[in-house]
């Protein structure tokens, strides 16, 4: 007859040979399950009986110590163990579990967040065990009981399955665990990161096919797992992508011939919000063509209206655009409605930090009918810092009156290091704002 996983790990703990992880998962499933408890109940009490009869005597801890104890063939020290955590854990089934919950994550912050409509807006507060949870935009901050912080940005998908972990089906984190918080864990399509004390970030993403997701660690050491592959250790300073490759989990360090990198979560600036209306916010952009590399790298042009800013993003779901390989790139945005324009908003990109695309000087054109177009202006833009923020620059013009602006990249970024000829280099743009003035 198949034995019942539940039983051994009942009569492993009356026996006083159970694991830490067996008792573990058997002090879970008592708090989840009523028949559960009711089961581990009629098993201690029975054995409790057969104890007696062995003895000779009634257990000492529920009555005084008799002067002198009565003989018995059982080794007393487990078989104390073992009952007093028997009476423990009964005891808790009825009334340490509905009174005393496992202490829950909590949401500590919340700016601009959307979330899709007829569904529930997070806010800060008690967050909810076992309840995906979808975000089109804006940031949170998620504290667990531990200390360890997990900083999520839109759009994005989460779900809070167990005290200290948390699964990511998409979107990009920072995981935050302070000493004396280790083992907390971050799970993924991709497979399980387990954190050994220290600071690091996560993409979760995909190529159309398969999850890709990005692992940077940028401090102390963290595990994965992935596939049945033996768990790799990454410390601070490295990182890796998870990927499908010929059938198979591989970890690999480079991704489109450039290290894997993932960029921190920032909660929005206010610098960063647009000053009136943004014409081009949501509008429909075309482009001769733009950039598709393997394993979900792909930008097209209405990234740049879709009011996501710092080369956020992940696999396949990035929000800058780059133009094709080599190429210096244009794009068209369709105000739908034509307006009278006299001043532009751009934030250029540095692809993730990588460094090898943006924009160096553009030509900015308007038309009314797509087919006659007028120059606008023509401007050097300025590339982003390293390891500092993705500052927006204004441009002003004559006022006039447009439905379609063309932006074509005269002269794009490269990476410093690379020859001239390297074909990993092209134009790009993060985010264009158009205004009335």
């Amino acid at each position: 007859m198949k034995s019942d996983p539940l039983d051994e790990k009942i009569h492993a703990l009356l026996d006083g040979v159970i694991s830490p992880e067996a008792l573990a998962a058997l002090e879970e499933e008592l708090r989840a399950n009523p028949e559960a408890r009711r089961r581990y109940l009629r098993s201690a009490a029975v054995h409790a009986g057969l104890v007696q009869q062995a003895s000779g005597s009634i257990p000492s801890f529920l009555t005084e110590a008799p002067a002198s104890p009565a003989p018995t063939p059982f080794p007393k020290k487990p078989l104390l163990i073992a009952l007093a955590a028997c009476i423990a854990l009964a005891a808790g089934a009825f009334f340490s579990f509905p009174r005393d919950p496992e202490p829950r994550a909590k949401i500590t912050s919340a700016l601009d967040v959307r979330s899709p409509a007829g569904s529930q807006t997070p806010a800060a507060g008690a967050l909810e065990a076992h309840q995906a949870i979808e975000l089109l935009g804006g940031w949170i901050e998620i504290a667990f009981p531990s200390g360890a912080s997990v900083a999520i940005e839109g759009p994005c998908r989460f779900e809070l399955q167990a005290p200290e972990s948390l699964t990511i089906f998409h979107g990009r984190a920072a995981v935050n665990v302070p000493p004396g918080a280790e083992g907390f864990r971050l799970d993924t399509p991709g497979g399980q990161i387990v954190d050994l004390g220290t600071a690091f970030g996560v993409a979760v993403g995909n190529d159309g096919s398969h999850p890709v997701v990005l692992a940077e660690v940028f401090d102390g050491e963290i595990e994965i797992h992935a596939g049945d592959r033996s768990p790799a250790r990454l410390r601070g300073g490295e990182a890796r992508a998870i990927v499908r490759d010929r059938g198979e989990l591989q970890l690999v360090s480079t991704l489109d011939e450039s290290p894997v990198h993932v960029s921190r979560p920032a909660s929005p600036a206010p610098s960063d919000r647009a000053s009136g209306e943004n014409l081009a916010l949501g509008k429909p952009v075309f482009s001769p063509g733009y950039c598709v590399r393997p394993h979900g790298s792909v930008f097209p042009p209405d990234n740049v209206t879709d009011g996501r800013t710092d080369d956020s993003g992940v696999p396949n779901d990035w929000s800058f655009w780059l133009a094709p390989d080599g190429k210096s790139g244009e794009f068209t945005v369709d105000l739908i409605d034509p307006a009278t324009i006299s001043r532009i908003s751009l934030q250029n990109t540095a692809n993730r930090g990588i460094g090898d695309r943006g924009t160096a000087r553009f030509l900015l054109l308007g038309s009314l009918d797509n087919h006659d177009f007028k120059p606008l202006l023509e401007a050097d833009l300025p590339p982003i810092v390293p390891g500092e923020s993705y500052p927006f620059h204004d441009f002003h013009f004559d006022a006039t009156r447009v439905r379609f602006v063309k932006f074509v990249v005269l002269e794009h970024l490269r990476h410093p290091e690379r020859p001239v000829d390297h074909p990993i280099q092209g134009g790009g743009l993060n985010e264009i704002r158009i205004f009335e003035n």
